[in-house]
């Protein structure tokens, strides 16, 4: 227990675990109101089975990071934890060079199987945030599975950010990223990757541009597809029944996140598709 119950998240100075071996067991440990309970700078973590909580009476205040993982290359599991009012943040600050370079980029890193919980937080707080200290760096070999994340109160916009304070990732080498089966309550975009996503148009044209809308985990490119099924008819200008077939464009849009189906004349329809940020 913190001897900082009763200080907001804001004046908190408390850590209860700091540790920079590699190897670290960390497992069935209760805490509560630390500014953060374990930064972890070593790889081959096992953080399971922990319950900790951060929040305090502040509507929309500050929320911290519970867990810090501050090495990039993690190799670490973090599942079954109960993460109340906080969030996990994974940094490469202890990086003396951390513009990457021929290192591995952030990777190997399975979070699994646990319960996100929060209220009263600001609406742009996620429990999963990204802080890259350099320029250059990925994703690389990331599962982010079958986990509950909820909001009490108002929405908040999404589960997972990246803080581009000192920098943002480079979205053109994402590799092997799970992001799936994973509950979201009280959350504006409902992110997964691969995406499947149903477009709807309404008039026959022959380019449909198709926008996620910010559902690519972090914001990614629409990098890849997997497939394009048509659902029900597709009928042109006079309403008949066509069998088209769209060529697909990715990476469309200021963003590069939407793609575009081009056919060989204007058909209006419904098209179901599932995108992929790597």
């Amino acid at each position: 227990m913190s001897s900082e119950d009763g200080e907001t998240v804001a004046n908190r100075t408390t850590i209860a675990i700091n540790a920079h071996a590699n190897d670290v067991k960390i497992r069935n440990n209760w805490a509560t109101r630390f500014r953060h309970f374990a930064i972890l700078g070593g790889g081959s973590t096992q953080f399971m089975g922990n319950h900790f909580f951060q929040g305090d009476t502040v509507a929309s205040g500050i929320r911290t990071a519970g867990l810090v993982i501050a090495k990039a290359h993690a190799s670490s599991i973090i599942s079954g934890n109960y993460i109340d009012k906080c969030s996990i943040e994974w940094t490469n600050e202890y990086d003396p060079a951390p513009e990457f370079s021929s290192k591995f980029s952030f990777s190997a890193l399975s979070i699994a199987d646990n319960v996100f919980l929060s209220g009263d937080v600001a609406p742009w707080f996620s429990y999963i945030v990204m802080k890259p200290h350099g320029v250059g760096h990925f994703l690389k070999g990331v599962s982010i599975s079958r986990n509950c994340f909820k909001f009490l109160g108002a929405a908040v916009d999404r589960v997972e950010r990246v803080d581009t304070s000192f920098a943002d990732l480079e979205y053109s080498r994402m590799c092997e990223i799970n992001f799936a089966d994973n509950s979201f309550h009280g959350v504006n975009e409902r992110v997964s990757n691969r995406l499947r996503f149903k477009h709807t148009e309404g008039s026959a044209a022959t380019t449909w541009a198709i926008d996620p809308a910010d559902q690519l985990p972090f914001k990614g490119r629409a990098w890849a597809m997997d497939s394009v099924v048509v659902v029900g008819r597709i009928c042109n200008s006079s309403n008949s029944v066509v069998f088209p077939t769209p060529y697909v464009d990715l990476r469309q849009g200021s963003n590069l996140d939407q793609i575009k189906l081009t056919w060989e004349q204007p058909v209006r329809g419904v098209m179901q598709v599932a995108i992929r940020m790597d």
